[in-house]
């Protein structure tokens, strides 16, 4: 029968955890004997037992009338590496995100080990993801976070694939910006990023006020699972307000081709309204549209996504939904560390708030 752990014990096992998870400062000390005592709600003689099984594995030590400090081992420890792999990385939106992660990693004395992955083809990308999965492992990486790969026909094949690396690896995975099974499934991943339905659903409400009656949601072929939510946002907030939403509402094209653009104004449910996945998608629609003679927003509400700098440098500037990059990657970097410090913890997911910007692509129409 195996012997039930005391209570100096779990609360050693617990700091360690924490340790080992970068939760304190190499160069400041751990919480005083005070702290410790009311934060586990025990005796100084409890505190100071578990202090000293901390001391005996060489992870703290004690410097007299100064406190307990992270011993050198410790602190060999506590400066592990984490891994980014952001397929994406050269777009600004994730740009933003991994400087967050950084920042946050950086700030407790971890260094990050990222690769280039380029910006050919999503294929391409995919082997180099792969291949510097196997880097990652190699090198013994704490942690992961990772922007799973979308556009492909098998994505979610490809990144099961490599999912599956870290978990045989036994190394945790904080998922960046979407999940990457469609929704409404949810895989065992830690997830940091926004409500994309709210976020569709927002922009929705946003061009109906504006007097939109005929609205469709834009996206990309091959749609990531945020592109799904946001849509499903959309025909949320559409069918609340009473206004037909049908399946030609929701268009899966590439934004520059014209005669793709030219159907959707052909037939008799002409849209008054589009909310595209991104603000790169409607960029680049908003160029298509004024080849085929289209007006933003005189012809057409046009709408987009992330609080992109194209998105107020486009003529007419943009409406968007910014979101809190930057936050999300410090956010992303925090569930790892109590990953790390609780292995066992459930599956989370992180939702941050976005704000909507209006701009000049869906002003008021004019009575």
């Amino acid at each position: 029968m195996q012997e039930k752990p005391t209570k100096s014990r779990e609360i050693s096992e617990r700091l360690r955890q924490e340790i080992l998870g970068g939760k304190f400062d190499a160069a400041r000390k751990l919480p005083s004997e005070h702290q410790l005592m009311r934060r586990f709600s025990v005796a100084r003689e409890t505190v100071r037992a578990a202090l000293k099984e901390l001391i005996d594995k060489k992870l703290v030590e004690r410097r007299h009338g100064y406190g307990t400090f992270l011993a050198d081992l410790a602190k060999t420890k506590a400066a592990q590496k984490f891994a980014m792999i952001v397929p994406d990385a050269y777009y600004p939106f994730y740009q933003r995100i991994c400087r967050g992660i950084s920042d946050a990693a950086k700030a407790r004395g971890w260094s990050i080990l990222s690769a280039a992955l380029g910006s050919g083809s999503m294929r391409e990308r995919a082997l180099r993801a792969v291949e510097f999965s196997e880097v990652c492992i190699r090198e013994k990486v704490s942690g992961v976070f990772f922007q799973p790969l979308q556009f492909l026909r098998d994505s979610e094949k490809v990144n099961r694939g490599i999912l599956k690396l870290f978990k045989d690896a036994k190394i945790p995975v904080v998922l960046l910006d979407s999940d990457f099974v469609a929704p409404p499934l949810r895989s065992e991943y830690d997830l940091v990023g926004v409500d994309n339905t709210g976020i569709g659903y927002m922009l929705a409400k946003h061009v109906i006020a504006a007097g939109a009656k005929k609205i469709m949601y834009f996206s990309n072929p091959l749609p990531a699972p945020t592109s799904l939510k946001r849509g499903t946002g959309v025909g949320i907030a559409v069918t609340e307000a009473g206004l037909p939403w049908r399946k030609d509402s929701v268009f899966f094209a590439d934004p520059t081709d014209t005669r793709a653009a030219a159907r959707v104004f052909a037939g008799r449910s002409r849209p008054d309204a589009i909310i595209a996945v991104n603000d790169y998608i409607a960029s680049l629609l908003l160029k298509t549209l004024k080849e085929i003679g289209k007006r933003v927003p005189q012809d057409v509400l046009l709408a987009g996504v992330n609080g992109d700098p194209l998105s107020e440098e486009s003529d007419p500037p943009l409406t968007t939904v910014v979101q809190p990059c930057h936050e999300i990657g410090q956010a992303a970097a925090a569930l790892m560390f109590e990953r790390l410090a609780n292995p066992d913890l459930m599956s989370r997911e992180v939702f941050l708030s976005a704000k909507l910007v209006a701009r000049e692509s869906t002003e008021m129409r004019r009575k």
